[in-house]
């Protein structure tokens, strides 16, 4: 990952100082009359300030660059998994593998609303589900886009034991702002839960009707 591409990102850039420089320019371009020092000036101003917005511009981050900047983390992020749950790939193929993954509020003190009205903050969360024959093996793989910093967790959980899994919606507080943020959430019959942010609300709805299929077929085996 690009942690430079993604400070830019959050950091943002104005124009604001090129502007000052073309409107200061004109002026003096067109108050210089006969004035030639001053005409100069102003046109120096003028490119000058062009200049710096041109410059300001291309160093600009898009919402697509940093999403794709992030999402290279994620390059082999299965096999990974499968080597932390200590999981041959043949004992996990009750239905293919299921992965969610998306920004998230939890541990994140850096936000930005893209242009396609989404947060995007300093942190993203990908959770792997793998199906064996009696269980249900997860990892979860949190990471920080602005530095090295990474945590992961590993959990498995009987089909008997599963009481529940859909998406919830729920209202948090993020730098002052009350954002919609929606997640799966996996139950269990001693009240525990695990959560998975997720981008793709018709991926994750397919991989939970997926996901409570086999959950009826075991349960009633």
């Amino acid at each position: 990952m690009d942690y430079n591409k993604s400070y830019k990102y959050f950091k943002g850039t104005s124009v604001g100082g090129g502007v000052v420089m073309i409107v200061i320019g004109a002026i003096l371009f067109f108050i210089g009359f006969a004035w030639w020092p001053l005409i100069i000036f102003g046109l120096l101003l003028l490119g000058g300030g062009i200049a710096v917005i041109v410059a300001i511009s291309k160093g600009r981050v898009s919402d697509a660059q940093y999403d794709s900047n992030v999402v290279q983390m994620l390059n082999g992020l299965q096999a990974r998994a499968l080597q932390k749950l200590g999981v041959d790939p043949d004992e996990v193929k009750e239905i293919a593998p299921i992965q969610f993954d998306g920004y998230t509020f939890d541990g994140a003190d850096v936000g930005k609303v893209g242009n396609d009205g989404k947060w995007r903050t300093n942190w993203y969360k990908a959770t792997c589900f793998f199906f064996s024959q009696n269980e249900v093996h997860c990892y979860v793989y949190k990471f920080n886009t602005l530095r090295n910093q990474f945590f992961e967790e590993t959990e498995v959980y009987f089909y008997k034991d599963i009481v529940s899994c859909s998406t919830s919606t729920e209202v948090v507080q993020f730098l002052n702002n009350n954002v919609n943020y929606e997640y799966f959430k996996l139950t269990t019959t001693g009240g525990t839960s695990i959560s998975a942010s997720f981008r793709d609300i018709d991926y994750a709805q397919r991989s939970i009707n997926a996901m409570r299929s086999l959950l009826k077929i075991k349960k009633m085996g």
